[in-house]
């Protein structure tokens, strides 16, 4: 049977055989930093969105009110959202690394939390924040990279039809490299520090095997979230389900490949 397959379908069966488990272990951190950088932002920039809401809804045919008196006020507030952000981001990935490494760690060592939520372990949390800036780092040299091509191509052939197909092609390519280069986060979950050439070198046998799951799941789910978003308030809630749902997928993938390569483990 083609790798691809198998892989996808072993990801698929593991995240939605266990949803019971991932939502105790990684709902609560995804809540709590949502709920702390809510109240940043409300105690930072809260005044100002009071006042542009109580203007009212705009309605057809009238004009769009003015949310700030000033340039100045306007800069003021772009200042404190600013600030807001720098401050939300690190929350953010720490939190978002507290669930990941307690589905990582249930995935690879059955390990179920014994409080309501995954276990707290800064250490490894520690580390796997580190995998995580590591990969974004990488990331951003290679968009950098991508950009500068794209750009000196679209100069030389200013086509609408040519920028879809890089912009496709790149974002199926960046989530390509970003795989084979993942396997960091499910080791740094269990405490191992692993080189990201040590992750390209283990998924080189299957490199091309990979491209069906990292096409497949990100439409899919893209498919999902346009046909919610027809569903008003209902669409809102699932459209934030499969939000979560994906990343589970998402880490899963990663996961799967892990345990795979490194690990030696079977597919199902």
């Amino acid at each position: 049977m083609d790798y691809g397959y198998q892989l996808l379908r072993h990801v698929i069966a593991q995240v939605f055989g266990n949803l019971g488990a991932a939502a105790r272990i990684t709902v609560i951190p995804i809540l709590l930093a949502y709920a702390i950088c809510g109240v940043i932002l409300y105690s930072i920039v809260g005044a100002f969105l009071f006042e542009m809401a109580s203007q009212g809804p705009i309605l057809p045919g009238q004009p769009q009110p003015i949310p700030f008196s000033s340039e100045a006020e306007a800069a003021t507030f772009a200042g404190r959202f600013f600030l807001a952000i720098l401050l939300c981001l690190p929350i953010f990935l720490v939190f978002y690394a507290w669930a990941a490494v307690g589905w990582h760690r249930y995935v690879l060592l059955e390990e179920l939390p014994s409080g309501v939520t995954a276990r707290w372990s800064w250490p490894i949390i520690k580390g796997y924040v580190g995998a995580v800036l590591r990969l974004i780092l990488m990331s951003l040299l290679i968009a950098f990279a991508a950009a500068i091509v794209i750009g000196i191509l679209l100069s030389v052939i200013p086509s609408p039809g040519l920028a879809v197909f890089l912009q496709v092609g790149t974002t199926i390519g960046f989530t390509w490299i970003f795989t084979r280069l993942g396997l960091v986060l499910p080791s740094a979950a269990l405490g191992i520090y692993m080189k990201m050439g040590d992750s390209w070198s283990a998924t080189a046998p299957v490199s091309s095997a990979i491209l069906l799951p990292i096409i497949v799941i990100p439409l899919a789910f893209f498919l999902l979230s346009a046909a919610s978003g027809l569903l008003g308030i209902i669409g809102l809630v699932l459209t934030l389900v499969l939000i979560w749902i994906q990343l589970l997928v998402n880490l899963a993938l990663m996961t799967t490949l892990y345990g795979n390569l490194i690990e030696g483990r079977q597919l199902n």
